[in-house]
């Protein structure tokens, strides 16, 4: 370790002075005080604490990296039990799950900060992924019965001693001028998953480490008006508790199965970059921010002003109809799939408008393949799947396989991004029992009123779903589910999310079923959730349920419920607004404006 990096750790000498502690003590009470200059870097060092949220690609050294994590274990513990353990992470793949898991936790505790949600929604967690590692500080209660100097009477100090850990590993990173972030949107029980923690190991913290795309004046939060720091006196006592006011509210108002492969973080950053350089203040388009930053993420660039998607529309039939789950006839499957094949239907007047490629694909209809449509057919029609599996183990993989060649054929063309809709009466059922299976939610969650239920037809659909997810509940792997809530459209809309990532292809979600098909398709290939977008918010209710295990926020909520691919697209021009603005505005210095983000 260099002279610089270890002098803070060391008590400065007086010249002349006998080094010896007991001598220091004798001639001087405050001779193991630092200079002047170390102490000031001290001080300095605490007070620039930061949590960033903004990082840079570049590798962190092996040498830097000792040193901060060496800081960390020279933390203090009580009876020298040295509880900590760190668990350094430089593999995508956990970072990209626990991305994942962090997005879902987001979207579920937006709801507890009221008129706050939106700004509680602004706090970034891609630099999970962005940092070059992460570093989860765990505490080892130790075995059980084991005797710790000091800890008889507080058993939690094992705990307190690994807080520690983490604030010198927090500081010793800021001298070295690495950046850290503390992620704390996930549960317990899920970061133990993805990194193999034993039961009698606690995670306590989840860091993000890395050089930092920011440089922060204030704390994040305090900037951004979400809390203030308190002011010494109200946190300081002298010789036993005194209530202060506000003691109770925590202070609310001080102020106010493709390969898998990383996003592209460098295009990401390069974005973020070229968004804070334009002349407006920093954050100011809103979600049009992080959306730029994510389409560049997913396919290696913004988002570009004009964009040709490529729409795959994916009809099948049902067999749980027969229990009366829809209030038309499977033969109206067929009849729309053709007038959509024709431009005569939503879908295919949006996509005409704007210039897109469209592919209608029968994947499981149970009669023969309209005119127009393309045949892809690997079932008539499902099984039931209250009695039985809805697809074979061959049929689903015939269906993954159909959806990632009709993705290809389109990517093949030339287009900007892959744009999901689905035709088949009965299929609203068939996405809730499949996200019932998948997330473990119950039928009162999952089921909506598809095509129009009453209420009779409410409660059959739901017993539907509850029968199917009794019948199937030992299916264990995203696999087992998808095919035993069946669905063929279902399957080739997960299959075509798996090629669009393998071909760094955005997609842009429709309604309830495309997510559901999206999010079996990230249970399949988690880092393939990087590559969504959630076109509009549905009024079927189960469809928040699974944007929020996707944990996608939709671009817009205007209570359609018409599927066919017609909501995404009636967002994708929102997509394209938000390309143009980055591509054409001006920098603060191409138009000569004083830079508003200093």
């Amino acid at each position: 370790m260099s002279d610089d990096a270890t002098r803070l750790h060391r008590p400065a000498t007086p010249p002349g002075h006998d080094p010896s502690r007991a001598a220091q003590r004798a001639a001087d009470p405050r001779g193991w005080r630092y200079d002047d200059d170390a102490l000031d870097a001290v001080h300095r060092v605490i007070a620039e604490r930061r949590d960033i949220r903004r990082f840079r690609p570049e590798r962190v050294p092996d040498d830097v990296l000792e040193r901060v994590l060496t800081a960390a274990h020279r933390a203090p513990s009580v009876g020298l039990m040295q509880p900590w353990r760190l668990i350094v992470i430089r593999a995508s793949e956990p970072r990209i799950a626990i991305r994942d898991v962090a997005a879902r936790e987001r979207l579920r505790q937006a709801d507890r900060f009221d008129e706050r949600a939106h700004q509680f929604l602004d706090q970034k967690i891609e630099g999970i992924v962005e940092a070059p590692l992460g570093v989860c500080v765990c505490c080892h209660h130790g075995s059980p019965g084991e005797e710790i100097l000091g800890r008889g009477t507080i058993p939690e100090t094992d705990v307190y001693s690994t807080a520690c850990a983490i604030e010198n590993l927090w500081l010793a990173a800021r001298a070295e001028g690495l950046g850290v972030g503390w992620v704390s949107f996930y549960r317990l029980a899920d970061l133990r998953a993805i990194l193999a923690i034993p039961a009698q190991v606690d995670p306590i913290a989840y860091l993000c480490i890395g050089w930092p795309d920011e440089r922060p004046l204030r704390p994040g939060l305090e900037t951004s008006g979400w809390a203030a720091r308190l002011p010494l006196e109200r946190v300081v006592m002298a010789e036993r508790w005194q209530a202060q006011p506000g003691d109770g509210d925590r202070d609310r108002d001080v102020a106010g199965a493709a390969a898998a492969r990383a996003p592209d973080r460098a295009a990401a950053i390069a974005a973020r970059d070229r968004s804070d350089r334009l002349v407006k203040p920093g954050g100011s388009l809103g979600a049009l921010e992080p959306l730029i930053e994510r389409w560049a993420a997913a396919s290696g660039e913004p988002p570009p002003p004009r964009i040709r998607a490529g729409v795959l529309v994916c009809a099948a039939d049902h067999g749980h109809t027969a229990h009366r789950t829809s209030l038309f006839g499977s033969e109206v499957s067929a009849q729309v799939a053709a007038a959509a094949a024709r431009g005569e239907t939503a879908v295919g007047v949006l996509a005409r408008d704007a210039g897109h490629r469209l592919l209608v694909a029968d994947l499981g209809l149970r009669g023969p393949t309209p005119d127009g449509v393309l045949d892809r057919k690997v079932v008539h029609g499902s099984a039931d799947m209250t009695a039985e599996a809805g697809l074979t183990a061959s049929q689903l993989q015939q269906a993954l396989q159909a959806g990632a060649e009709l993705a290809a054929q389109l990517a093949a063309g030339g287009v900007d991004c892959l744009v999901l809709g689905e035709i088949g009466i009965g299929n609203s059922a068939t996405a809730a029992a499949l996200a019932s299976l998948l997330t473990g939610a119950p039928a009162s969650a999952t089921v909506g009123r598809g095509t129009g239920l009453d209420a009779a037809g409410l409660d059959r659909k739901r017993a539907v779903v509850d029968a199917t997810v009794a019948r199937h509940s030992g299916a264990a792997t995203p696999e087992q589910m998808l095919a035993a809530a069946g669905g063929a459209e279902l399957a080739a809309l997960a299959g075509a999310v798996l090629e669009a990532w393998k071909r760094r292809l955005p997609v842009v979600l429709d309604g309830y079923a495309t997510a559901v098909a999206a999010l079996a398709a990230t249970r399949l290939q988690p880092a393939a959730g990087a590559g969504l977008f959630a076109g509009h918010l549905s009024a079927e209710p189960g469809h928040q349920l699974v944007l929020t295990e996707l944990g996608l926020e939709p671009l817009l909520d205007l209570r359609m419920r018409l599927g066919e691919a017609s909501g995404a697209l009636v967002a994708l021009p929102l997509v394209e607004r938000a390309g143009l603005l980055h591509a054409q505005m001006a920098t603060f210095v191409e138009a000569g404006v004083d830079d508003m983000q200093r």
